[in-house]
């Protein structure tokens, strides 16, 4: 056993008997504030440990009452962070014990005396972890770990000083510089990308990101890693403060997806040979009949051309379904009259199951109720067919829309009809 080793060992033997001790109840030496066996000529001393949230330290941590340098009483702190010792009258350094190390914790020490007999110690971490290198424009970076509670930071005047979050949960996390500081604190990205600006807004130093369940990284996925900065002009030590305020901020992507499952399961379809495939005018009028029997809409009549889409093969407009679902899959958001979301579906599940009923030649399927209403929710939610939109499709090569479009029948453009 190495010397640091036998004398944390020995350290932490100290300590636990003193927590034994201080947790026992008796009518001798006092332990709490509310003793009234105080031998004439004793003081009862209190000190108070606290983070620089304010929230007690109780954990490990133990009051040490010095002498000249020497120890003469210790005492473990209570669920309140509150180490109370009746002592003789005198004047007592106040220095705190840890049973993981001295090295690292940060506080500044301070002494009681027969006058002022009570104190209150702000306690913080220390940065112990080796620094990692990032890289910011050419430079190469060095940058130390920061965990959630306070932390006390050295600080490089006049530069940006870089620091790392790794999340190990998610939820809605408050970053801040805590008291007086004329250091300034922000979000800069991933390790990398780190932005020049702030990605969070900040107040008073104060800012938050929510941290959610797909950035902690699980099996072979990583785990986020957050760039946090702070500017120093003429500061060279701060305490930085991180901790979970709640769970992450709930958005619309967070919400589950309505999978839209097709009324009839689609059969495998091949195209009577000889067919030829005629493709809508829009500019005209055209009525769409929807057969009962086959299950499939027609021109004009139940028993009229046969309406298909194309799923796998280019329209005049539009890349075919299949290729969509490559890119971006095939959904629509829905809000009621007021704008607040109501659901989101998702049709791709759906399309693909048609995709490989498809013919295999022409990569056409006949109109269904399924199918129809699939491009037109879809095309209506992308702004297919409103003029208005940017993502109008009618228009020319100048971008000019097209003259005497049938808005009407213009989500048809992924279709056509059989002659």
């Amino acid at each position: 056993m190495t010397n640091k080793n036998l004398k944390t060992y020995i350290f932490a033997a100290l300590l636990a008997v003193a927590m034994l001790l201080g947790s026992c109840s008796s009518s001798g030496e006092g332990t709490s504030l509310a003793d009234s066996s105080v031998p004439a000529g004793d003081i009862t001393y209190t000190v108070t440990v606290k983070d620089a949230f304010g929230d007690p330290c109780t954990a490990g941590v133990a009051v040490q009452f010095l002498q000249n340098g020497e120890r003469v009483a210790m005492q473990p702190c209570d669920a309140n962070g509150v180490a109370a010792k009746t002592l003789p009258a005198g004047e007592y350094e106040i220095s705190l014990a840890f049973s993981d190390g001295e090295e690292n914790y940060y506080y500044e020490k301070t002494t009681l005396t027969a006058e002022v007999t009570s104190a209150e110690v702000t306690l913080c971490n220390r940065i112990t972890a080796e620094s990692q290198v990032i890289i910011v424009g050419n430079s190469d970076i060095e940058t130390y770990s920061l965990a959630t509670g306070t932390t006390y930071v050295e600080l490089t005047p006049g530069v940006r000083n870089y620091f790392l979050f790794t999340p190990t949960v998610a939820g809605n996390f408050e970053f801040s510089l805590i008291g007086e500081t004329k250091a300034t604190v922000g979000y800069y990205g991933s390790p990398h990308y780190v932005m020049e600006n702030s990605a969070a807004t900040v107040t008073d130093n104060v800012f938050t990101v929510s941290i959610k369940s797909s950035m902690i990284g699980s099996g072979e996925g990583g785990t986020t890693v957050l760039v946090l900065g702070v500017d120093a002009d003429i500061e060279v030590s701060c305490v930085f403060g991180i901790r979970r305020i709640g769970d992450p901020i709930k958005t619309i992507e967070d919400e589950p997806w309505t999978v839209y499952k097709a009324e009839k399961t689609p059969e495998a379809y091949q195209l009577p040979a000889g067919t030829t495939l005629k493709e809508f005018d829009f500019t005209k009028e055209y009525t769409l009949v929807y057969n009962e029997t086959d299950g499939f809409y027609h021109l004009d009549s139940a028993d009229g051309p046969l309406v298909l889409m194309r799923l796998t093969e280019d329209s005049e407009y539009m890349d075919s379904y299949q290729t969509i679902l490559e890119h971006t899959g095939v959904t629509k958001y829905f809000y009621d009259e007021e704008g607040n979301f109501d659901r989101k579906e998702t049709y791709s599940e759906c399309l693909m199951e048609y995709i490989g009923c498809a013919d295999e030649a022409q990569g056409v399927y006949p109109l269904t109720e399924d199918l129809k209403y699939i491009v037109q929710q879809h095309g209506d939610y992308q702004g297919w067919w409103d003029p208005e939109s940017r993502a109008y499709l009618f228009v020319d090569m100048d971008g000019n829309p097209e003259p005497g479009i049938n808005h009407d029948i213009a989500w048809l453009l992924m279709c056509c009809y059989a002659e």
